[in-house]
């Protein structure tokens, strides 16, 4: 499935969220005018107080984030999602707009939903999205690209910025 993302409004900022337990995957991503935009901030392993950090010094962002889904209870999914209703009630409390998305909805809506290995799939699409290969997407460090430096489940989070930008979003707070 081949999306664009330039009808997106410039100069807007959105702070991409995959939960976990204990750690999180983080991406500041930042539109640009006619460009899909860039990451400006990744972290693979950010805890929730790295978040609330990053919530409080990027003013008038919009935050997205996976949800957890209904399933067999476990301690890791009961944790992470303590870590979902804490990440709402944090971008509340500093006006920011969140939006949450189950993975089904971010996998299909980057065209994801098929077999195979997930996550390697959400960053091919996220690749896709901001050049088409690795070379024009991530570039190197002598000339990075727009997603240059996201790692591991930073991937993740900026699949959902990206499932978001492509969307019209499910649930939003205010």
């Amino acid at each position: 499935m081949s999306h664009n993302l330039s009808h997106i409004v410039p100069h807007r900022v959105l702070i991409g969220i995959d939960p976990g337990p204990t750690t999180s995957g983080l991406v500041v991503y930042q539109l640009e005018a006619d460009v899909a935009g860039r990451v400006i901030r990744s972290q693979k392993d950010a805890t929730l107080g790295d978040l609330r950090g990053v919530l409080d010094l990027v003013q008038g962002a919009e935050v997205v984030f996976e949800r957890t889904q209904a399933g067999p209870p476990s301690t890791s999914v009961v944790k992470t999602t303590e870590v979902v209703g804490r990440l709402m009630e944090a971008s509340e409390a500093r006006g920011l707009p969140w939006t949450a998305y189950y993975r089904r909805q971010v996998l299909q809506l980057l065209g994801c939903a098929r077999k195979g290995n997930k996550d390697a799939l959400v960053r091919a699409a996220c690749i896709e999205l901001h050049g088409g290969h690795k070379q024009a997407a991530i570039g190197k460090k002598a000339s990075p690209g727009p997603l240059y430096g996201v790692s591991s489940h930073a991937w993740q989070a900026l699949g959902v910025v990206c499932a978001h930008l492509l969307s019209r979003p499910p649930e939003t707070a205010p």
